[in-house]
């Protein structure tokens, strides 16, 4: 998770965030993007009740300043929200095939995503990249995470994913906390 930090550099000072989790909760370890934006809003949930955020709603804002987006395998239906919102710093969170040892993460390249397999899409990721970078004055991170299992029918993610993901999230939880602290 070394490479994160530049992540971290580069979200903790921006004025909106939007955080997107897209995967299929029924291919395994595809389902870790949207494991990860339920694992926070869960956690925000306790923390800030008055802000009445829902695990299972796929929209969630925090003080107007964080947006988490549990986008399953439709990541463009909310294209519209994030021009609405106009957050300026976009985190995309999705399983990506690599070719590397399965949990690492990496930070992709907006240039080089057509590269990455990112799977379970209706429409690939670097078309709806290409068009939030049209439409939506955003800079745009991809968080990558390679797959153990991608099984269909499986509904859990593997061990060392589920392990990972929780401690990615726990990073995404206190940048959001750098964020929200600026209030």
């Amino acid at each position: 998770m070394d490479n994160l930090n530049i992540l971290e550099k580069q979200l903790k000072n921006c004025r909106k965030l939007a955080i997107l989790g897209i995967g299929n909760t029924i291919r395994g370890d595809d389902g870790l993007g949207v494991f990860i934006i339920k694992s926070i809003v869960k956690h925000y949930t306790n923390k800030y009740p008055q802000q009445n955020l829902n695990i299972n709603r796929e929209v969630n804002k925090i003080f107007d300043k964080v947006i988490l987006i549990n986008c399953g395998t439709v990541p463009e239906n909310f294209t519209d929200i994030l021009k609405e919102e106009k957050p300026d710093k976009i985190v995309i969170i999705d399983a990506a095939v690599m070719g590397e040892k399965p949990g690492t993460i990496k930070l992709i390249d907006v240039e080089n995503i057509h590269s990455v397999g990112f799977s379970t899409h209706s429409l690939p990721l670097n078309v709806m990249v290409k068009y939030l970078m049209r439409y939506i004055d955003s800079e745009i991170f991809i968080v990558g995470m390679e797959p153990k299992n991608l099984d269909f029918g499986v509904e859990e993610l593997s061990g060392e994913i589920y392990r990972i993901s929780l401690e990615f999230t726990r990073i995404l939880i206190d940048i959001i906390d750098s964020i929200l602290e600026k209030q």
